[in-house]
């Protein structure tokens, strides 16, 4: 069988997934990717490992452009929370032909999609969706944007999707269930395993702030509104008052990163780092005791599974898609409302009540089941018949 996976963009901890679905299926796991899409969030350097590591098995896809309607140019680097990015691509259609796919696997509705669908439909070859959106991400969905999707719906094998939260949305949409795989979206788990025991085992500080008698918090990301870093400073706000030597570590940047220092500027307790690239996340990881996502619209993210692997408690909000497999409340972590700011601060201070070790050790094995190679074995056994 030979498999075409036709995703435009993906970041590093996508790669040992890949690389174990090229392993399952003996070498007809191919990629198509968008090496302009790369370019414009200045990953050229990924680009090339990517091809280093797949080989033959990454085809790049140059055709392929994106405007911009934010700034009204084409292959920008795009604000992510202003505007909308369309995709043009020529000789899409042809692309695949030359792969000569027995199953197509695409991602969402947009982008890509209908022109792989068309091939699916055109060549009886079938076609499954990757999906991650959950009923709390589409809850502003459109009529005519629903009835668009429940029309696509009828013409794929088969959905690979995250969790209970994505299924639970595609079943409001009238997709059956037995059409629905959960594969999972894996973190580099390994990877970071090693970065990170290696880290520890040279004592790194706690928090990069010196060794404090409290506890490190450790937020990384998009430093924006629907993160909720500002509901998050808000209990903070309160949670040090019994709390005084915790440390938060804020990490990524975004539009509302001056905001959020301006917040925090009387409180020493928060410290903000900047951005940082994908391979030094695990000095991060090493330094925190406690890993917190105070998202308020997340479809699965994979900070969560990241901290779990490295051995981290966490805490993340119910608007995080990933939350019903990932995070078992008192066992490796506790989840609350964003919007309820009691909430964050009860879970901010239950982690002063726990075994913060038993914890994480409970993490790694939570995440275990949602690492690369389980998950790759999930969409094989999908695609091949071997779901159950």
């Amino acid at each position: 069988m030979r498999v075409l996976y036709c995703n435009p963009v993906f970041f590093e901890y996508r790669l040992p997934f890949y690389k174990e679905l090229v392993r399952l299926f003996d070498g007809d796991f191919y990629v198509m990717y968008s090496p302009v899409r790369y370019k414009m969030c200045r990953k050229e350097e990924f680009c090339a490992r990517m091809q280093k590591e797949l080989g033959k098995n990454a085809i790049p896809m140059t055709t392929d452009h994106l405007f911009d309607t934010n700034s009204m140019k084409w292959d920008v680097m795009p604000d992510i929370e202003k505007g909308k990015r369309i995709p043009f691509t020529r000789g899409l259609v042809r692309a695949i032909a030359k792969v000569r796919p027995d199953v197509l696997i695409t991602e969402g509705y947009f982008q890509w999609t209908p022109l792989v669908l068309l091939y699916g439909i055109m060549h009886r070859v079938p076609v499954y969706m990757g999906y991650e959106r959950t009923c709390w991400t589409e809850r502003n969905t459109g009529r005519l944007k629903t009835w668009q999707r429940k029309l696509f719906n009828r013409r794929f094998a088969g959905f690979l999707v995250n969790g209970s939260e994505t299924r639970k949305y595609l079943m409001g949409i009238g997709v059956p269930e037995n059409r629905i795989f959960v594969g999972g979206m894996s973190a580099d788990s390994a990877y970071l395993k090693e970065q990170v025991n290696r880290l520890r085992a040279k004592g790194i500080p706690s928090g990069g702030l010196g060794r404090y008698p409290g506890l490190t918090f450790l937020f990384s990301g998009v430093v924006a509104e629907r993160k909720g870093v500002t509901h998050l400073l808000d209990a903070w706000r309160t949670h040090v008052k019994d709390y005084p030597d915790d440390r938060l570590l804020i990490v990524g940047d975004g539009n509302q990163l001056a905001m959020c220092k301006s917040i925090s500027d009387d409180m020493p307790t928060v410290r903000f780092v900047g951005r940082v690239p994908y391979e030094e996340m695990p000095r991060y990881y090493a330094m925190a005791d406690v890993y917190i996502l105070p998202t308020i619209e997340d479809n699965w993210s994979l900070v969560i599974p990241e901290a779990m692997a490295c051995g981290l408690p966490v805490a993340t909000s119910i608007y995080n898609g990933c939350y019903p497999e990932l995070v078992q409340e008192g066992v490796n972590g506790f989840v609350f409302d964003t919007f309820r700011h009691g909430t964050i601060v009860d879970v901010l201070g239950k982690f002063h009540q726990v075994d913060l070790k038993a914890m994480g050790e409970a993490s790694i094995q939570v995440e275990e089941p949602y690492n690369a190679c389980n998950s790759a074995m999930r969409v094989y056994d999908a695609l091949t018949g071997g779901a159950k």
